[in-house]
Parts: C-alpha cells; structure tokens; sequence
C-alpha cells in the first residue's frame, strides 16, 4: 500500500496521484492541513520539509522525482 502525504493545493502532488493512478495503483491520500497527520510525517521523516512524500508499505520513496525514478526499475 502505498502512503501519500500530500496538501491539495501542491502541483507536485497532484502529479504523484496521477502517475500512481495512470499504473492503477491505489494509494491513501494524507492530507498535512491535518495536524496529526503532519506530526505523524514529521515522525517518519524528520527534517523532510517537502511534500510529497511517498511511502510503500511503511518504506520512504521521497517526493514526485523519487516515485517517478523507483517506476523506472518496474
């Protein structure tokens, strides 16, 4: 599964979910307006300021540039 942390307003995000969408690939979509969720982030990845970011079952992929370059191997 994968895990989006993602703001609706983000170019780079909208990008992430429509590559994942384009390989059927559901995903869960985190919005960080929530403050728990945005802390829960800030746990997983601390020190990461850019959004998004992009788990695979609990594992960092990074942001929209790191999802595209870990496609490349599939």
């Amino acid at each position: 599964m994968f895990d989006m942390y993602t703001r609706p307003t983000c170019f780079w995000c909208v990008r992430a979910k429509h590559l994942l969408e384009s390989k059927g690939i559901s995903y869960r979509d985190l919005d960080i307006n929530n403050d728990d969720l945005r802390k829960e982030l800030k746990i997983k990845a601390p020190g990461i300021k850019t959004i998004p970011q992009i788990f695979k079952d609990g594992k960092r992929i990074g942001g929209y540039e790191d999802l595209v370059e870990y496609f490349k191997d599939k």
